[in-house]
């Protein structure tokens, strides 16, 4: 018996799935076969798009064919099912096989005639045009999709396809963890790689189980999808679906894009750079890093030649600390402080409860204007549209007044509250500093110190205006112990203003 092979094919796994036609085709096959009395001795199932050459089933055989040239007939459908463009054309007549449209009624030999051949070729030309004509009528489809705000392809990572409606809903399981990757770089503080291995951490994996990568990131921080937005052939359409993260982060992301160019992290963070100024030039010191791993900070010389050397980090930090051992307040002179402080803001609490007991009488008559004006409602002096309008302007100034009243007990309680912090941070502010990393004392020296300088190798700076009264009232506290000075005077000393 002559060995023949099948080649079934549908358009998509979809179709395969649902036992579209590869059962028919494979049926009506070997039906042909056997009363052909040829031997199938291999089928080739393939359940992609035929539009491109190479196809996975399609390549495997026609290496089979090669491998195997006692196999000289090949059994399908139709000419539309074997090729759709010229290249395959060529491909499958090099091998020199016969071939069986069976639905056609045909056979093509090596040896057929020319006429029987130039036929069989129109039909690869009809066939190409019909796959492109499918593609336009496909493309224009998914334009209408487009238009109406339904996201036209296969959904991106974090959203999945609904068949029923025809758009994309959020996917929770992976939506979380793509919100975190924005809001990691949105903050400035992460780069893309940071955000990958962070998304790696929480498990996301691609819904086929691979990696994400961070080019794969770089590429979902910049897509509108995800504020329920999205790009469809160049032009931009307001989605139906929901979004997973708000415009303001989106923009946030793209503003931290369009700052650091091309993102790819930071290669060195140097913790005092930018904190002090070249005391001989007025430049900005910045900092390198010698031999991969001494860092010293040096005048950036942007106006030219400066004599300023540089300093080691180490020797910066200590220099920097300096001013701090200036704040010594001891238990005893804490305590003072606090009373004073809690005295001092009793006149300014007097008048904010003034102040509350004022707006909630404005509430209040809102109120009775409210339930006035529904009682007219009900008894039809007034119309419902109007009702609704006046109803809502007062519910909105409502909403203002106890916005207000919130506002006066925060400030009450944060005044306190900051001030207590205050002075428990200058108790123990050199303290802290010296057991830090450089990238919390850098925390500190934002809050405590001002207008740093390095001229000649040493540092110069202030104390910022808060600590800087509370260091000098405690050398007044000194000089007026030394005096005798009664213990409400030094505490009144304390106090700025």
């Amino acid at each position: 018996m002559k060995k023949a092979v099948s080649y079934v094919r549908v358009s998509s796994k979809e179709q395969r799935d649902e036992g579209y036609s590869i059962q028919a085709q494979q049926k009506l096959l070997e039906e042909y076969a056997s009363r052909k009395g040829l031997e199938l001795v291999e089928c080739f199932e393939e359940a992609e798009s035929a539009k491109r050459a190479g196809r996975t089933e399609f390549g495997k055989m026609v290496r089979f064919l090669r491998r195997n040239r006692s196999v000289t007939h090949v059994l399908v459908e139709k000419t539309d099912r074997l090729y759709r463009n010229f290249r395959d054309l060529v491909t499958i007549d090099d091998l020199g096989v016969t071939l069986h449209f069976v639905k056609e009624g045909q056979i093509l030999a090596p040896d057929s005639r020319s006429s029987d051949k130039l036929n069989h070729n129109i039909k690869v030309v009809l066939a190409k045009n019909y796959i492109d004509n499918l593609g336009e009528e496909s493309s224009k489809g998914m334009l209408q999709k487009a238009e109406q705000g339904l996201y036209p392809s296969f959904a991106p990572l974090g959203y999945c396809n609904n068949r029923e409606t025809g758009g994309i809903d959020v996917d929770w399981e992976r939506a979380h963890i793509i919100r975190e990757v924005f809001d990691g770089y949105a903050s400035g503080h992460n780069s893309i790689r940071d955000v990958t291995r962070l998304a790696a951490e929480r498990g996301l994996k691609s819904r086929k189980g691979a990696k994400v990568c961070a080019s794969q990131f770089a590429n979902i921080l910049r897509n509108p999808i995800y504020i329920g937005d999205y790009l469809w052939k160049g032009k931009y359409y307001k989605g139906k679906h929901e979004p997973i993260i708000t415009r303001d982060v989106f923009e946030r992301v793209q503003r931290q894009f369009r700052v650091v160019g091309k993102p790819r992290p930071k290669k060195h963070r140097f913790a005092f750079r930018g904190l002090v100024r070249c005391g001989t030039c007025g430049c900005t010191i910045t900092a390198e890093r010698k031999k991969g791993r001494y860092v010293y900070y040096r005048c950036t010389h942007a106006r030219g030649g400066c004599a300023e050397k540089p300093v080691t980090e180490a020797a910066l930090a200590k220099m920097l600390g300096e001013p701090l051992k200036r704040l010594r307040i001891t238990d005893e002179r804490l305590e003072w402080i606090k009373k004073a402080l809690r005295e001092s803001h009793e006149d300014e609490k007097a008048v904010q409860k003034q102040d509350i007991a004022r707006l909630q009488a404005e509430w209040d008559e809102l109120q009775r204007k409210i339930d006035a004006a529904y009682e007219d409602k009900l008894a039809g002096t007034i119309t419902e549209t109007f009702w609704r309008r006046i109803n809502g302007e007062y519910c909105r100034r409502q909403d203002a007044i106890r916005a207000r009243q919130e506002g006066y007990t925060d400030a009450s309680r944060d005044y306190l509250e900051d001030g207590v912090r205050i002075l428990e941070l200058a108790k123990d502010a050199y303290r802290l500093y010296v057991t830090q990393e450089p990238d919390e004392q850098r925390k500190l020296l934002d809050l405590l110190l001002s207008n740093s300088t390095l001229q000649g190798g040493k540092v110069q700076a202030e104390l910022a205006e808060v600590f800087q009264i509370l260091a000098d009232g405690a050398v007044e506290e000194k000089r007026m112990r030394r005096q005798n000075e009664p213990e409400s005077a030094i505490i009144r000393n304390w106090l700025p203003g």
